[in-house]
C-alpha cells in the first residue's frame, strides 16, 4: 500500500513539475536533447502541443531540413540565447544563435500558455544572420559619433 501511495504522489509530482516548466526550461530541455537526438528533441518540443503532434508531417519536414542543413555545415558547437520577449503574460519569443562548425544557425521559439502550462506554438530556423548582420552594422556605423 505505501509503494502504491508513493508510485502515485511521485506520478503527481513529476505532472505537476511538468506543467509548471518555463519556456527557459523547456528550450534548455530541447538543446540538452538536440545535442544527443535531433528527432526526440523535435517530439519532445512539439509534444508540448497537441495540434503540432497532429501535424505529422511538418514536424517530419523540420526535422529532416535540420539534418540536412547541418550535415553541410559541420559538427553541432553549442547555443546561445540571443533575446527574448514576452508580448503578453501567455506570449513570448526566444531567439537562439545556434553554433556549428562552419556557420550559425538562427532558432526561434514561440511559445504560448493558454490556461497554466507553455507549449510551443510556433518552431521556425534559418541560417541567414548575415542579413541581420549587415544591417546592425549600417546602423551602428551611423549612430557612431566621434
Amino acid at each position: 500500500m505505501k509503494k502504491l501511495i508513493l508510485g502515485a504522489f511521485l506520478t503527481l509530482t513529476t505532472f505537476i513539475s511538468y506543467s509548471q516548466k518555463s519556456t527557459d526550461e523547456l528550450t534548455e530541455k530541447f538543446f540538452t536533447e538536440f545535442k544527443l537526438d535531433t528527432d526526440k528533441a523535435f517530439d519532445n518540443l512539439f509534444g508540448t502541443n497537441k495540434w503540432m503532434v497532429e501535424n505529422k508531417d511538418g514536424a517530419t519536414k523540420v526535422k529532416y531540413q535540420i539534418r540536412e542543413n547541418a550535415s553541410l555545415v559541420g559538427e553541432y558547437m553549442g547555443y546561445e540565447k540571443i533575446g527574448e520577449k514576452s508580448l503578453s503574460e501567455s506570449l513570448k519569443i526566444a531567439v537562439y544563435l545556434v553554433k556549428y562548425e562552419r556557420q550559425p544557425f538562427r532558432f526561434v521559439f514561440k511559445y504560448y500558455k493558454p490556461k497554466d502550462k507553455w507549449m510551443i506554438y510556433n518552431f521556425s530556423y534559418d541560417e541567414s544572420i548575415d542579413d541581420d548582420l549587415e544591417e546592425m552594422m549600417k546602423y551602428d556605423y551611423l549612430t557612431k559619433q566621434d
